[in-house]
């Protein structure tokens, strides 16, 4: 039995790059238990990428094509595998991927199994069934409202939610109220201590605006372009690790009088999330949430059809932001927010501090240690 010194089992995170949500998730739940229980050996894997390699590459590759140039396409294949009931079955075709799961879980002897990408519940019970397995399982659901049917089609003996209108979703697709928990999203844990150190946007202060553009994003060079031409903000923009991209937008941002930040990954992104006024970026679970906790009102500047529409009707139902599908429309709304002393700003942002979860991380990392201490 594998077990530290303290005599605890570990825990398993299952994860998938099939969106950044699902990977933020699991490293920030991962962070949470270690600093909650140091002695406890919790591992991150992503099972599918280590089982299939260059083939899982070329699939996410695929996957940015799709939501990024071809999103009607994406978003009816998202609502086919919603109302699809023989697609869970279907997951025993990934064989490799299964046999890499059973022999994690020999070697680890995991006392959770928490996972924050839905088809590995699928891949469970096609190993061992519904019933009596050796761990616990938990499901870190990274979306809101507009819940796939994959996410609660497998078994789990958890389900932790954002938000309370996810749990409602849930409970009204099927899943019992007894095994859901509103957790909040697992944002990273230092967002507890950044909220309130962010001055609002005055006459001695301009408003900072962080424009955080997609991998991908087909008009990002016409988002910047707009956003220039608004007087009176401090503009920055982060393109992660796409040199080609940096180069692009820093010959925008040479073009204008003014300057603008152009950069590249952002290590301290919460603490940048957190000291801006304003984000512009695409409506993903994480970003969302991070935004939310960092009480940072969010104008979306893409919607993925699916699985990001819950996330941006959660912000507008909410009142914490907007969503601006075009580049004069991700501008107008910039504007719109700051104007006339920043009453929409302020609207947005007094809304973001009632509906956000900086202690996500935490109460998701209870209730997986609570599951723990139920180990078989």
């Amino acid at each position: 039995m594998n077990t530290t010194s303290s005599g605890k089992r570990p825990i398993l995170i299952l994860t998938s790059a099939f969106g950044e949500g699902h990977n933020a998730a699991a490293r920030n739940l991962a962070l949470a238990l270690k600093a909650l229980e140091p002695d406890r050996d919790v591992e991150v894997r992503d099972l599918f990428a280590e089982a299939y390699g260059p083939l899982y590459k070329a699939a996410q590759k695929a996957y940015f094509v799709f939501i990024n140039h071809f999103p009607k396409l994406w978003g009816g294949f998202y609502k086919f595998l919603d109302k699809d009931k023989g697609a869970p079955q279907r997951v025993s075709i990934y064989q490799r991927g299964a046999r890499l799961l059973r022999k994690t879980i020999e070697e680890k002897n995991p006392a959770v199994i928490a996972s924050t990408y839905p088809g590995y519940n699928h891949l469970l019970d096609h190993l061992h069934g519904k019933t009596n397995r050796p761990y616990r399982t938990v499901t870190i659901v990274t979306d809101s409202i507009t819940i796939n049917s994959l996410w609660h089609s497998g078994h789990s003996d958890l389900y932790l939610v954002p938000n309370k209108i996810t749990a409602q979703v849930m409970n009204d697709a099927g899943v019992p109220e007894a095994i859901i928990r509103v957790t909040g999203f697992p944002v990273p844990p230092v967002f507890e201590s950044l909220r309130g150190q962010r001055m609002s946007p005055g006459p001695a202060l301009q408003p900072k605006v962080l424009y955080l553009v997609n991998p991908g994003q087909k008009n990002a060079a016409q988002i910047l372009k707009q956003l220039g031409e608004i007087e009176g903000i401090e503009l920055s923009a982060a393109c992660g690790r796409d040199e080609e991209l940096r180069t692009t937008l820093q010959k925008i941002a040479n073009s204008f009088g003014h300057p603008i930040r152009i950069e590249g990954w952002m290590e301290d992104l919460p603490m940048r999330i957190a000291s801006s006024h304003l984000v512009v970026a695409k409506a993903g679970g994480a970003t969302v949430q991070e935004c939310l906790a960092a009480a940072t009102p969010l104008v979306m500047s893409q919607v993925i059809p699916g699985q990001e529409e819950g996330n941006a009707e959660l912000l507008a139902t909410a009142d914490c932001g907007c969503t601006a599908l075009s580049p004069k429309a991700v501008a107008a709304a910039v504007r719109h927010a700051f104007s006339h002393g920043a009453q929409v700003w302020k609207t947005w942002e007094a809304n973001a501090w009632k509906t956000g979860t900086p202690e996500g991380a935490r109460n998701s990392a209870l209730e997986v240690l609570r599951e723990a201490n139920l180990e078989k």
